[in-house]
């Protein structure tokens, strides 16, 4: 399992965003302001894009609060359903843990999942 950290040259948005960051004007596609906000763009690098790979399949977080948001999620030992965690938003069959790999769901996978991404959360709060 490997963590990366790349810069893209447009702020990415992923499947995990609209679950963490509220559009203030607007609808999601739309909007130019969220709470929280997405980082900013790093001179001379571009948008910062974190992705997890693990078993051939990746998953994608434009933010720090993305991956706090997984690792909340993943980090139940009784994991609620995408039904349940899309209801909010009327997403209930569109919600990112619905389209993860099941490869990913077992709760040993999750764990480490876990781990890796808090251990990089933890990294970013020392920066």
């Amino acid at each position: 399992m490997q963590l990366r950290l790349d810069h893209v040259a447009d702020p990415p948005r992923t499947p995990v965003s609209r679950f963490v960051h509220r559009p203030l004007d607007g609808a999601f596609h739309t909007a130019t302001t969220f709470d929280p906000p997405f980082p900013p763009r790093v001179a001379e690098k571009g948008y910062p894009f974190w992705t997890l790979e693990h078993r051939g399949h990746e998953l994608y977080f434009a933010s720090p609060e993305e991956m706090a948001h997984v690792a909340d999620v993943l980090g139940a030992r009784v994991m609620k359903r995408p039904r349940e965690l899309g209801l909010e938003q009327s997403a209930v069959n569109s919600h990112w843990l619905s389209r993860m790999d099941k490869a990913w769901l077992s709760w040993k996978v999750r764990q480490e999942i876990v781990r890796k991404l808090r251990d990089e959360l933890v990294r970013l709060e020392r920066l």
